[in-house]
């Protein structure tokens, strides 16, 4: 193994990054793995290449993946695949005529494996596919021309071995049909439909179906207008685990894109809502509502589950449910700000029999102390009560006055104020407490998402870097994207976005619980079940 005998090792660390979605440290990682590919003399392990590049390729990572493309080509790397690898991330950058010369070689390459030189022309194909619709000029002869080329690249493939090439056989199909909705004349080839009836026996052969089998059937179930069989299809691939952001992002470009399909009309009506909520999961997310979207977003996906729970009944679909949680827990929080609309946090319903005894029904704002403070004990940039409101951006900006603080506790204990509601929103969401969420285990595999109002902007929800690192009694540490503002956000688990925790405090260097000497990069929320605790004894 020589200088690389810890290739394994260095692999792992980047592939645990990704899989927490911990950029920073893919991005320090994979920088300092080039580094050393520029002064090591023996070819990078090529094993550990191809896992590497994929493993970044599959988060969509393509410029840590096309840096290190370069390094371990520079370094004699010479395997066809690790060249392709490298046209792949070059296309889903942009640079279509650099991956053009790299596709090239490899097809010419006297030593590329039959297999690598079907997938460089399927690369090709997606060239000169992306040129066309990019372009958006059916009329443009130069556009036609790239539209055929492609076709002749996938087709071309595709009939040397049917069986096996069904990818480059569907996208054949696709831009056949597309060429004939656009008035393009493209002579020499099976009808669509004939070639897409090749594609189900091919498929129907198989002994198992690969998640990308079940892309390619759903695209030829469309072709076929046999949508029922497309939303199948879409069931099974949304919930298998192999999906990631890589291929998700694909099949939802292909289908806009290629397809044209959009939300006004089936099957994207079902179809892309469900991959959309699919695809931001595999990303870890980002921001994923605004006041913009969020109730544009809501109608998408009930429609789609609508759709797909009336044709298989609603045990199929966990990423849709899980999406629609989401968008239903945003109905129960809201911006804290003063009357004169000053914001200064974020507070949330919940049932005040869930945290007092003999509470009832009654719906309570749940707050930071240090947001929203009993009359004639605000502080720092805490308001009152009787001064401030709360706004429901997902209830269409709707105001709400608040009455007064109930029980609440300095920001130096639990740092909690329960406040009541001069009216109750309708509809009356809550934060519930059920499902009860799993117990911490400390392998960095569990995630823990905020929902606020990062200085006093728009809802969001944070899902990228969301790691949960430790608890103990009375506190919760994660590590969630929040800022400003987001002071009295909801902290929900992972699986059943079910409140466990109060947001209060974010750190570069927060003391580590349970004994831990040292600091971290942390937020801190105050555990909802050392609030209760407090509540229900009394």
């Amino acid at each position: 193994m020589g200088h690389w005998e810890n290739a394994a090792t260095t692999v792992t660390s980047i592939v645990r990054a990704l899989n927490r979605f911990d950029w920073d440290s893919v991005s320090k990682l994979s920088n300092q793995l080039t580094a050393s590919l520029t002064v090591t003399p023996e070819p990078f392990p090529l094993v550990d290449a191809k896992e590497l590049l994929n493993a970044l390729r599959r988060k969509r990572r393509f410029g840590e993946m096309t840096q290190l493309a370069v390094a371990m080509i520079s370094g004699d790397q010479r395997d066809a695949q690790i060249w392709r690898l490298y046209a792949q991330a070059m296309i889903d950058s942009d640079n279509l005529d650099g991956a053009k010369v790299l596709l090239k070689n490899i097809l010419d390459g006297e030593a590329s494996p039959a297999r690598e030189k079907a997938e460089a022309n399927g690369l090709l194909g997606r060239i000169y596919k992306q040129l066309y619709v990019n372009a958006m000029d059916p009329a443009s002869r130069q556009q036609q021309a790239n539209l055929r080329q492609a076709i002749i690249h996938y087709y071309d493939t595709y009939k040397t071995n049917p069986a096996s090439f069904t990818w480059q056989g569907i996208n054949a199909v696709a831009l056949l049909m597309r060429a004939r909705k656009d008035g393009i004349t493209v002579e020499g080839y099976p009808d669509s439909a004939q070639i897409a009836k090749q594609i189900v026996e091919s498929l129907n052969s198989l002994e198992r179906i690969k998640y990308w089998d079940r892309a390619t059937a759903i695209e030829n179930a469309i072709a076929l207008s046999q949508f029922h069989e497309a939303y199948n299809h879409l069931l099974y691939y949304t919930i298998d685990p192999e999906v990631d952001a890589f291929e998700c992002f694909s099949l939802y470009r292909q289908l806009t894109e290629v397809w044209q399909l959009d939300v006004n009309s089936e099957p994207g009506v079902t179809i892309l809502p469900t991959l959309k909520s699919t695809l931001r999961m595999k990303l870890g997310g980002a921001t994923l509502l605004t006041s913009s979207s969020i109730k544009e977003e809501a109608t998408q996906v009930a429609q789609a589950k609508r759709t797909l729970e009336a044709i298989f009944g609603a045990d199929k679909f966990q990423s849709l449910l899980w999406m629609e949680t989401a968008l239903k827990r945003c109905k129960a929080i809201g911006r804290v700000e003063s009357i004169t609309g000053q914001p200064v946090g974020t507070g949330f319903l919940v049932r005040r029999g869930d945290f007092f005894v003999n509470g009832g029904d009654e719906l309570l704002l749940l707050t930071n102390n240090h947001v929203v403070a009993p009359d004639g004990q605000a502080t720092g940039r805490a308001i009152e009560a009787g001064a401030g409101r709360v706004v429901f951006e997902a209830l269409d900006n709707l105001p709400v006055k608040l009455d007064s603080v109930v029980w609440n506790r300095p920001i130096n204990d639990l740092d909690v104020s329960f406040v009541s509601l001069k009216t109750c929103p309708t509809p009356g969401e809550i934060c519930p407490l059920q499902p009860k969420p799993r117990a911490f285990i400390s392998d960095g595999t569990q995630r823990l998402y905020v929902i606020g109002h990062p200085f006093g902007r728009s809802l969001s929800v944070s899902l990228q870097d969301s790691i949960w690192l430790d608890t103990d009694d009375r506190l919760l540490h994660y590590r969630t994207p929040t800022e400003e503002g987001s002071s009295g956000s909801p902290v929900f688990d992972q699986d059943f976005w079910t409140l466990i925790g109060l947001h209060h405090a974010s750190s570069s260097a927060m003391p580590r619980l349970n004994g831990e000497t040292g600091t971290y990069e942390a937020n801190e929320g105050i555990a909802i079940k050392a609030i209760r605790s407090e509540t229900l004894s009394k």
